[in-house]
């Protein structure tokens, strides 16, 4: 039986109510029909106790009656259990209490104990909902789910590469006699990663000092000296020399820090670098390192377009430029309790496999994965599913299919296609609101809406003019364009339509562009 919340109103006036009331207590016996009450009664309010080993509340003139101040049993009603308690509550003729008035002593006493009930009631009421995953939040709901091996996923950060380079040569150094023992091996490889040129190559042919020709006794192939077939070699277990010149390593440590530019230091995105790298050369006179990067703040606040990333706060030696060339992504917030509880409660699905809710919730168990679309009967050919999802490893994202799907199913697994989306908008505002704090306002609200989006959802026109009216300053919007960009296909625009986004594609935000006009009105 569920618990019932009541406010502080409604515990006063029970407390109030049952002043005037007087409790008996009885022992029941089967030789006793009759039970007398002390006080002068003006009406019996409820007779309670145990009738077959259950709390029941007895009825007037059907279990029992009142006459003369006496509660007489009746023949045809129930009745207590032999040997137990049961208990008459009666308005008395002369209450211990009679002044209960604002402001008297007894109902300053009964508000005050009333609030303290009203506390313990709310605790009580917030126990009891937290076992319950239907009303349980938070912590507690996360305690509720544990129960089924789900716990809830966590932020995360959002990912990607960022480009590291130089328009010029690095600087080259020269490497003087390093030494190699010739043990008729084909190739050598040298001390330094990058080598410019081979100067000199010597050592001891049939016991005579050689001086070895590049192309003719040897070759130079990336790091490493090859000895050709038909050349000259070293006399085996002898040593040969090398001198070369090589280009000066120019390393990104790992744990470097990149950023957005902004003139808000709040607005900056800051991101490192999670392994090592150096650059290599890429064309002519050009030298660079693709880097993987992940954003120092969980969420999506971390996920910027290609070319966002073009700072690097600390300087590092031989590196002229930064900038990220793909989209960083996958940032998420952690997951709420709504899609917990979803998630939940098809926890139970997975066990029985072999159906599409259960492969589309062992999906959307991987860490990572913010929206999933499963599709049936493939181009109509029966026995093939495809699985498209949003974020998540894919190596685990596959593991997971094959654990789940049922034998003699061929599911495919595909990332959405992105559909960029620009929003064009002008606020109406009063002459003296703040257009920086409102345009930030605006532009935080409809990114998190676009990206809220799941696989194959619509971008609701009417729902970016909402957004854009909730935000305090902003009375009116007019000149909303919606724009869609797909790879290699024609931009499409609305200024009334919703943009369509169809079931193998996720929109992204892009670009949001606000201007004011301003009223006069404050």
């Amino acid at each position: 039986m569920p618990l019932e919340k009541k406010s502080y109103r409604q515990i006063v006036n029970a407390i109030l109510k049952r002043l005037g009331e007087t409790y008996e207590q009885f022992t029941y016996s089967k030789a006793k029909v009759r039970y007398f009450l002390s006080g002068k009664v003006i009406e019996v309010i409820t007779v309670e106790g145990i009738s077959k080993s259950a709390k029941r509340e007895f009825k007037k003139d059907v279990d029992y009656k009142f006459s003369e101040n006496f509660i007489e049993w009746l023949y045809e009603g129930e009745r207590p259990d032999e040997g137990t308690e049961f208990t008459v509550v009666y308005k008395s003729q002369r209450p211990e209490i009679t002044d209960t008035a604002p402001g008297s002593v007894a109902r300053t006493l009964i508000e005050a104990i009333s609030r303290e009930i009203e506390y313990l009631n709310e605790l009580i009421c917030q126990a009891y909902d937290a076992g319950f995953i239907d009303t349980s939040s938070g912590d507690s709901l996360d305690l509720v789910v544990a129960i089924l091996g789900i716990r809830r996923k966590p932020p995360q950060p959002a990912s990607g590469y960022v480009t590291f380079g130089r328009r010029t040569e690095p600087e080259s150094i020269q490497v003087k006699g390093e030494v190699i023992l010739y043990d008729g091996s084909v190739s050598y490889q040298l001390k330094s990663k990058l080598i410019k040129e081979v100067v000199n190559v010597k050592g001891v042919t049939q016991n005579v000092k050689k001086n070895y020709r590049k192309d003719i006794d040897y070759s130079l192939v990336g790091r490493q000296i090859r000895w050709l077939p038909n050349g000259e070699k070293p006399d085996e277990g002898t040593t040969f020399t090398i001198d070369y010149e090589a280009y000066r390593e120019i390393v990104i440590p790992k744990g470097t820090k990149v950023s957005t530019y902004s003139s808000k230091p709040e607005e900056v995105k800051t991101y490192i670098t999670t392994e090592e790298a150096f650059l290599t050369p890429v064309s002519e006179g050009v030298w660079e390192v693709e880097v993987p990067v992940i954003s120092t703040v969980p969420g999506p606040l971390g996920n910027v377009l290609a070319g966002s990333v073009t700072v690097l706060p600390q300087p590092l030696i031989g590196i002229e430029y930064v900038i990220n060339k793909n989209d960083i992504g996958g940032g998420l917030d952690a997951e709420t309790d709504r899609e917990l509880r979803d998630r939940a409660k098809h926890a139970l699905e997975i066990a029985g496999k072999a159906t599409l809710p259960s492969l589309e919730t062992a999906v959307k168990s991987v860490e990572g994965v913010s929206s999933v679309l499963v599709k049936d009967t493939l181009d109509g050919v029966p026995g093939v599913v495809k699985v498209i999802a949003d974020g998540g490893d894919p190596d685990k994202i596959r593991k997971a299919i094959e654990n789940t799907r049922a034998a003699g199913i061929k599911v495919e697994f595909s990332r959405p296609r992105a559909v960029y989306i620009d929003v064009e908008l002008t606020l109406i505002v009063g002459k003296v609101v703040s257009e920086v704090e409102v345009s930030r306002r605006v532009e935080m609200l409809i990114r998190s809406y676009i990206s809220s989006l799941g696989i194959g959802d619509d971008v609701l026109f009417y729902k970016i003019a909402a957004l854009a009216l909730s935000v305090q300053g902003v009375i009116d919007v007019s000149d909303v364009v919606i724009s869609s960009y797909r790879g290699g296909m024609e931009v499409l625009k609305s200024d009334k339509e919703n943009i369509e986004i169809s079931d193998e594609e996720k929109a992204l935000a892009r670009n949001i562009l606000i201007s004011f006009r301003r009223v006069n009105r404050a």
